[in-house]
């Protein structure tokens, strides 16, 4: 372990969003600078004064130690994750997180550890599952459910913050009340997109948000027949934009029925210029996650100066690109997978005869996978996807009639087959990209199912996976029939390769890691709900000091003074209906216990 300035940069490109970096280079007049020193094991520690923050002898050892304490303590983990209290140089932290897939949020509020830290240990190896912050007071954004983990020698060096935190955590104040967001998200009416879209709004669901999604689907049929009823380009034009007037008109007619706090759009969505134009107007955030290639599809250019964020698959040249037009909203966003859908399963033999072969394709006819495909059909090759040409010599080879599959099917795919071959789409090309960069959803899904792959090179590949212990890659034709040559009848480095890949995607490419990481940098941007959630608990003390000047609302709220935090239900429970009159107070808090019951909490 080496200090180094290029991870220190990595890093602070990962984590320094939302004002972080500027506190991290910046001066603080805190006593006690942090000192780092070697222990007797070989590894660095830190030391502040004459405290000594991890083991002089063996820091890796104890901070292992420290984590597995820290998981196993009460036999269950919690349910959203973890918050760190003290970072110190980080060995502790790193180890918790090779010891559960769950998010951490680490709290340490000297900077200047937090820049030692990032110079040491490849952080960005775990972006979207950890955060760093500095100031107590960002705990209150922090998600509920959260497990306290105090990293004692820390607490010696600030116990007045350990202790502030500690009542944040008691009385309820990171909890998720008011900060949980109405969602809707609305996918495209067709294409590849269109899955990525559902898995989001799972992923949002089960992150505590109110998650509505808009299904487009219905108009599929509509939209493909617009194209059949004249050969003039000039009218299909004009059909199409009348069928966009309407469909417009559709999502705003949600919009204004659902009172979204947020608008979450995927590429290729129904929403035209004009929509976002009067969504922005109404200050309505709009999210877009643009999961397409820039060079192709260049409607990105009226669309992103209109939203609130801008998500891309993509980096340079294209974050460049948006600067360059006054978009300082965007966000590098990798595509992620659902392992709630792509998981390892043993097919029925059925199903592993139906989806199932020595090697498979899955994916659809571009025609750099024809030209590619064609090489590989001596190996039993199998293609499952749209698009591919009857008329090809190819299309023998296609199962299930070339239509489109659900995602449960092509997990069951995925999971049936021996060697799945993945080649990223090309219209330029007959074969590999040689300057492909983004990695397509496939990559991850096929990882989460713990089934093998071998995938052509991508530039921004080395940046998620652990490029030939997790995925073998292929340049070439030639390279690719080399790896499922070799790997039809290598089953332990099959199954070994699998297996890491499949742990990568659970600890750092999960929708709803993915999902949890971008809410904050919106956040960041300064979005937040509209409207104060009606379920969970509040500080009685911060209710009280809301309810100042209104002394019937304080004398109703003293009852409840010791309590720490209340929620709704037993605010409610506490009203005697039977007994007297009821209060103006007490009939406000019943009557917003019903409204919560009613919206499903």
């Amino acid at each position: 372990m080496v200090p180094s300035e290029s991870l220190f940069r990595k890093n602070a490109e990962v984590f320094g969003s939302g004002g972080l970096i500027n506190r991290v280079l910046g001066k603080v007049s805190m006593t006690g600078e942090p000192e780092l020193v070697v222990s007797r094991s070989g590894s660095l520690t830190m030391k502040v004064g004459q405290l000594t923050l991890h083991s002089l002898y063996d820091p890796e050892r104890e901070g292992l130690s420290w984590a597995r304490e820290s998981v196993l303590e009460g036999k269950t983990e919690p349910s959203r994750g973890y918050l760190v209290a003290g970072l110190g140089l980080g060995h502790h932290v790193w180890a918790l997180l090779s010891e559960t897939t769950l998010p951490v949020y680490v709290l340490e509020t000297d900077p200047r550890r937090i820049a030692f830290s990032w110079q040491c240990f490849e952080w960005h190896r775990y972006a979207g599952r950890l955060r760093f912050f500095c100031d107590v007071a960002d705990a209150g954004s922090l998600p509920g459910g959260l497990k306290l983990l105090v990293h004692a020698p820390s607490e010696k060096l600030d116990p007045d913050a350990f202790g502030s935190l500690r009542i944040l955590i008691r009385d309820g104040r990171t909890s998720e009340v008011g900060l949980r967001f109405r969602v809707l998200v609305i996918p495209p009416v067709y294409g590849g997109s269109y899955p990525v879209a559902q898995a989001v709004a799972r992923s949002l669901d089960r992150l505590g948000h109110r998650t509505s999604f808009l299904d487009m689907a219905p108009f599929e049929g509509a939209l493909r027949a617009i194209g059949a009823q004249t050969s003039l380009d000039l009218h299909k034009m004009q059909l199409r934009g009348i069928f966009q007037g309407f469909l417009d008109e559709l999502i705003l007619a949600r919009v204004i029925h659902e009172k979204p706090d947020l608008v979450i759009a995927l590429a290729q969505a129904p929403v035209s210029p004009t929509l976002l134009s009067r969504l922005r107007k109404e200050n309505i955030p709009v999210a877009y996650w643009f999961v397409e290639d820039f060079r192709l599809a260049t409607y990105w250019e009226s669309v992103a100066p209109l939203v609130t964020e801008f998500a891309v698959i993509q980096k340079e040249p294209f974050l460049s690109l948006l600067s360059e037009k006054k978009v300082n909203h965007a966000t590098y966003l990798p595509l992620a997978a659902d392992p709630a859908i792509f998981s390892p399963r043993t097919p029925h033999p059925d199903d592993r005869k139906r989806f199932g072969g020595p090697v498979t394709f899955m994916g659809a006819g571009y025609a750099n996978r024809h030209h590619f495909l064609k090489h590989l059909v001596d190996f039993d090759l199998s293609i499952f996807g749209t698009e591919w040409n009857a008329g090809d010599p190819l299309y023998r080879y296609v199962r299930e009639g070339g239509r489109r599959l659900s995602p449960q099917e092509t997990a069951l795919v995925f999971n049936s087959t021996t060697v799945n071959i993945n080649l990223h789409s090309s219209v330029y090309h007959k074969g590999v990209n040689p300057d492909g960069d983004f990695v397509n959803p496939r990559t991850f899904e096929i990882a989460s199912c713990g089934a093998f792959q071998v995938v052509d090179h991508r530039s921004l590949l080395p940046d998620l996976f652990d490029v030939g212990a997790e995925l073998p890659v292929y340049r070439n034709e030639s390279e690719c029939r080399k790896l499922v040559g070799h790997y039809l009848e290598d089953d332990a480095g099959r199954a070994e390769m699998a297996a890491r890949s499949r742990e990568r995607v659970l600890k750092e490419h999960t929708y709803d890691i993915r999902m949890a990481s971008w809410l904050e940098t919106l956040k960041e941007r300064g979005v937040r709900p509209a409207r104060p959630a009606l379920t969970g608990r509040w500080p009685v003390d911060r209710l009280l000091s809301d309810a100042a000047g209104d002394d019937s609302l304080v004398r109703f709220l003293e009852r409840f003074r010791g309590r720490g935090a209340v929620g709704l239900e037993e605010i409610s429970r506490s009203v005697s209906a039977g007994q007297g009159e009821i209060s103006p107070e007490a009939a406000t808090f019943l009557l917003l216990a019903e409204m919560g019951k009613g919206a499903g909490g």
